[in-house]
């Protein structure tokens, strides 16, 4: 697998093949371009002791498959990403993120006709965050599944998520799937939007904020798990949903364990 280690806003390692270009971008904030540019997995990991500012455009070349996992921890982070995704190809996306506070913004551009994305977001929250997710459908036949999950251990958590569909870019399909699951009384907020100007689309959103239900918890518990034991199992499992098998789930656990134990 091709892999990128970041450390504050500089790149300490790097394992990459002929298939990804990785390409530094002189600017006022630390900017990063990724070609990929055939079939391919890339792993990333992120880790700060320092506030962060990181800016990415990725490009995935026409009839590409590519499947990238990232993993975020350390101080604050402020972090901007742009996908522009060509004809027939897909990205499938994992990212878990664990840093004291984050601001993303995402803008994923499906270029081309059959173009789509799967977008798996995870974020352990410990102080505020907010994410700003905006996918253009720019052409037909276009999908997008975005499944953002928030674990707000301790302040809140704002998902902004907007699926945007031309008229004339017909055939395409968007699925917005948004949880929050709180343990504090800080304000958590979901805000999704599609914003379709074509009928010949299939479009559905779904948004839910709160704690786990007791009738779940009182079923663990009466199994012989403990409280905190079934919630830290439910929390594992709505982070590890969507996750593909060939990726490394026991990495992701341990950092479960870091605020369970």
């Amino acid at each position: 697998m091709n892999k990128i280690e970041f450390k504050n806003n500089s790149i300490i390692n790097k394992e990459l093949d002929e298939r990804i270009e990785l390409i530094e971008v002189d600017s006022l904030v630390s900017t990063f371009k990724i070609v990929i540019k055939e079939s391919t997995e890339l792993e990333i990991k992120f880790d700060s002791d320092d506030e962060t500012k990181l800016s990415f455009e990725y490009e995935v070349s026409k009839n590409v498959n590519a499947n990238i996992y990232e993993i975020r921890s350390g101080a604050k982070n402020k972090v901007q990403y742009k996908y522009n995704i060509d004809e027939y190809a897909k990205l499938y996306l994992y990212r878990l993120n664990k840093a004291d506070s984050m601001r993303e913004l995402d803008l994923v551009n499906l270029n081309g006709v059959n173009s789509a994305v799967e977008f798996n977001l995870r974020t352990l929250s410990t102080n505020n965050e907010k994410y700003d997710i905006y996918v253009s459908h720019n052409n037909r036949n276009t999908s997008s599944v975005l499944n953002n999950i928030g674990i707000a251990l301790k302040g809140g958590i704002v998902f902004n998520v907007t699926g945007d569909v031309a008229k004339g870019n017909t055939g395409s399909y968007l699925d917005q799937n948004n949880q929050i699951v709180t343990f504090n009384k800080e304000k958590c907020q979901i805000n999704p939007n599609l914003l379709v100007e074509e009928f010949d689309v299939e479009a559905e959103h779904n948004a839910l904020i709160g704690a786990f239900d007791d009738d779940i918890i009182f079923y663990l518990m009466s199994r012989g798990i403990n409280e905190d034991d079934a919630i830290k199992l439910l929390s594992e499992g709505l982070i590890v949903n969507n996750l593909k098998d060939n990726y490394d789930k026991e990495q992701i656990l341990d950092f479960i364990n870091e605020y369970w134990g």
